[in-house]
């Protein structure tokens, strides 16, 4: 059978389908990528040559009649070099880089075994597109007429469960933008019904990412999305901690908004239970980043949740830390100033007492101060830590890189501030009569 009446029934068989761009490997026959060209008709076209087969693209045009276009890529390699394979697709798609990955397709028919190997797995690990010519066999050898153009499964089959793993162990070790980049893969190339699970779980790595980055309402709304269809099976059994996990979250963006205005951010602070949602994001953060023994970062959440207590227990006095109005607190507790002077000179401090700057206002509250102010007040929050502990365990993130220091935390200092961060977490719950257990539960992320 004549190659003019091989090519005729190939296009048949291809139909409409038309290439973008292409791939192709030079070989001691021209069959294959002439069939390529003539009928996927590629807007670029790209050959992988060896020295032995520099001048393949024109024995190809010359089989179909047609002229070789200036604009083809040519990269040289060698069979046997599989780095080289991938360097020389690199190259190409480093040229045609205005081009989505899935658009460019690479041949696997021609060239050696190792050639067809190496190509492959590059092509997986570049995201590439890739087809085959496949063949009835008479003899061992091609049945002319009977090329039909094939898409080789994805190599997912083979190694997505490799890659799901991967992106649980992601997941479970707070990684979430690592999971979410697997899982967005997973959930492009995956069939159904896994396509779903990888796609919700991308979506739920997606709302932890913003979450922790306290962008709130993406996170909410991201969260909401997901939970508005039904769970996969992987996730089912998370379904009433997510769904509290999300009422939490719409409950947080209410709060941060009601906080930006002034009016509002004193009524905010006393409730607590706009409180515990913040709270519960800063410390479920601190111990992620602990498990990832990123201490400095850990120590900063800690000392924003020690922050946040003093504020909250201020506010149950009608003082807004930020705008405090100590004169109305004077009034009702005439010897407040003493009381805090004593609190004062018992941290080696000057006696100062709660005097206004020279515009006759109050500087806004610091965290020591917040809690001597406390002490003053005789505030159950600080009735087991004294202010003095609070102050020294303190200087721990003071002396962060990430703070006003210059150098890391080391595990030892870390662990010394937390106990203080602990036992003002115990009574802070006491207070309130809430469970601490149940609040943790809630902020902590699930797992896959």
């Amino acid at each position: 059978m004549d190659f003019s009446e091989q090519l005729r029934r190939f296009c048949e068989r291809v139909g409409d389908r038309r290439a973008v761009a292409l791939i192709l490997t030079g070989s001691g026959q021209t069959d294959t990528a002439a069939l390529l060209l003539a009928a996927l008709q590629p807007q670029r076209v790209a050959f992988l040559l060896t020295p032995e087969t520099h001048n393949f693209p024109e024995r190809v045009t010359q089989q179909i009649e047609l002229s070789p276009d200036p604009n083809w890529l040519r990269e040289e390699v060698h069979y046997t070099d599989i780095k080289q394979v991938y360097r020389a697709l690199r190259a190409i798609i480093e040229k045609w880089s205005d081009l989505p990955r899935e658009q460019i397709l690479v041949d696997l028919t021609a060239g050696t075994k190792v050639m067809s190997v190496g190509l492959a797995k590059a092509a997986y690990v570049l995201d590439l597109g890739t087809i085959y010519i496949e063949s009835d066999y008479e003899q061992n050898r091609p049945k002319p007429g009977t090329q039909r153009l094939i898409d080789p499964p994805d190599p997912y089959e083979v190694f997505g469960d490799l890659e799901a793993e991967e992106a649980a162990r992601a997941f479970n070790t707070h990684d979430y933008l690592r999971a979410e980049q697997i899982y967005a893969d997973l959930a492009r190339r995956a069939p159904e019904p896994d396509r779903a699970t990888y796609a919700a779980l991308r979506q739920l790595a997606d709302s932890y990412i913003k979450w922790e980055a306290f962008d709130l309402k993406a996170a909410a709304q991201t969260l909401q999305s997901l939970l508005s269809k039904p769970l996969p099976a992987k996730l089912a059994h998370h379904h009433n901690v997510l769904q509290a996990q999300q009422t939490a979250l719409a409950h947080l963006v209410q709060t941060i908004s009601a906080m930006t205005q002034s009016a509002r951010a004193l009524a905010t602070l006393k409730d607590l239970d706009a409180v515990l949602p913040l709270l519960g994001s800063l410390h479920a953060n601190a111990l992620r980043r602990e498990a990832q023994r990123r201490f400095d970062t850990a120590a900063l959440l800690r000392y924003r949740c020690m922050e946040l207590m003093s504020q909250h227990r201020l506010a149950t006095y009608d003082v807004l830390a930020e705008e405090p109005d100590l004169d109305t607190l004077k009034q009702r507790i005439p010897d407040l100033d003493q009381r805090y002077r004593q609190v004062e000179q018992s941290l080696g401090f000057q006696g100062r007492g709660l005097q206004p700057n020279r515009n006759g206002a109050y500087n806004p509250i610091t965290l020591l101060n917040g809690y001597m102010l406390l002490a003053a007040l005789n505030d159950p929050l600080v009735q087991r830590v004294e202010p003095i502990e609070i102050r020294n365990r303190s200087h721990v993130r003071n002396r962060s890189i990430l703070a006003h220091g210059f150098r890391q935390i080391t595990e030892a200092e870390y662990c010394d501030f937390v106990e203080v961060v602990e036992e003002l977490l115990n009574q802070f719950f006491a207070i309130g009569q809430r469970s601490r257990n149940d609040w943790e539960a809630l902020y902590r992320f699930v797992t896959v």
